[in-house]
Formats: structure tokens, sequence, C-alpha cells
């Protein structure tokens, strides 16, 4: 499991509609955000075709997610929500973005002919981690289990960066699950 943070930049071709736009920006923006945010955003983002990965529901709403890695394997169980499934062998910025346009393009106006899609990687300047995490106490979509992130690392040492520092800290703190212990369940697998 590795986070992510990706900006998402669209551009759409089409008919006029009756107030003489393809679509109005206030508008488009909402839903594509609201449409992103309920399919994919903060979601555990599984590969469905990987050979490594095993899908089974559970009970109504509920499903397992198994990533088969020897000793190393994940074994999830959650609301369904807290997947999203992509039909593909790996989570790349190619087959997420393949996702979001077969997502998006049966969810637009009729008039809205041409989706271009680019998924793109927020500009840090400096060291960088990824991480996975789920905030049971948030009241936003961060108390879903397994979604990540990708985050800046800054340090300051008497008011100034410390570049090695942050450097050292990112390189820990990589592709690390952030969790409270209690939350650790042994597996019954």
């Amino acid at each position: 499991m590795v986070g992510e943070s990706w900006i998402l930049d669209v551009v759409m071709s089409g008919e006029l509609n009756e107030m003489s736009m393809v679509l109005d920006f206030s508008r488009v923006k909402k839903q594509i955000k609201q449409i992103v945010d309920e399919y994919v955003d903060h979601r555990l983002i599984v590969p469905s075709r990987s050979e490594a990965i095993r899908i089974a529901p559970t009970q109504p709403g509920y499903s397992t997610v198994d990533l088969l890695r020897g000793e190393n394997s994940i074994h999830l169980h959650c609301p369904e929500q807290a997947f999203c499934l992509i039909d593909a062998e790996s989570v790349s910025i190619e087959s997420v973005t393949e996702h979001l346009y077969q997502v998006l393009a049966g969810k637009l106006p009729e008039n809205v002919q041409g989706l271009a899609l680019t998924l793109r990687h927020e500009r840090i300047d400096g060291a960088f981690y990824h991480y996975s995490h789920g905030l049971k106490k948030h009241d936003g979509n961060c108390q879903r289990i397994a979604h990540g992130h990708r985050s800046p690392v800054e340090l300051f040492i008497d008011g100034q960066r410390d570049a090695e520092l942050e450097q050292q800290w990112a390189s820990q703190w990589q592709d690390i699950y952030l969790a409270a212990a209690k939350t650790n369940v042994q597996s019954r697998h």
C-alpha cells in the first residue's frame, strides 16, 4: 500500500447548452469533485486484475481484500466504500486515469462529447514521503481504513530548514502505514 496525492486536470468539449456553454465552470468543478470524491478519492485503489489480489464479498456492503505477499500479506475487511476497484493489473497514473475516465464519462451531461483527463503529481519542493492511514475519529473520508497521501517533510532547526534531516525522515517514513497500535488485529488466515 502506497499513498499518493495527484492533481486532476480536465478538458471537455461538446455542444453548447441552453446557456451557450458546454458546462458552467462553477458547476462542473463541483460536479467532478463530487464524483471523484465519491468513487476514487480517499479510497484504497485496488488493481482487481492483479494476481496478488483476492477480493470477496462477506456480507451486504462489506468485502475482504487480500494482498498476498508471502508472510507480509495484508488482509482487510471493510465497507465496500473503502475500496476503489480498478480494472488493471497494477495501480499507476495511467490505470487510475483510465478508471476516472470511465467513471466520469458516464456521469456528465449528453452535450459533453470530448473528455481528456490528466493526473499529475502535486509539486513538492524538497523531501516527501508516501503514507497510508485511516483516521477512525475523522468526520470526513480520511476515516476510510487504508488510503494514502504524499506529503512534504519540512524540519526547521533554529529557524532554518535542514534538507539533510528532512531527507532522513522522509526515507524513514517512506511507504509507511500510520496507525494506532490498538487498531492492529491478528490475522485469522
